[in-house]
């Protein structure tokens, strides 16, 4: 998401699906897609809590 008029971005843009597989399926599929240039990092919102470090991130993007 970027600024209209200066052209930065804006932040972190949230999406909330009822189901939790869907979410780390759109998690998995949109994160590394290149977008005008640059390369989305998307990963699931945890309620209060800390993001997994990148060790554990493939553990989660990667069930078993």
């Amino acid at each position: 998401m970027t600024d209209r008029e200066t052209g930065t971005s804006k932040g972190y843009p949230f999406c909330v699906y009822q189901d939790v597989s869907v979410t780390d399926s759109v998690c998995a599929s949109l994160s590394g897609l290149k977008v005008s240039g640059k390369i989305l990092t998307v990963r699931r919102a945890n309620d209060g809590q800390t993001q997994p470090n990148p060790e554990q991130e493939s553990v989660l993007s990667h069930p078993a």
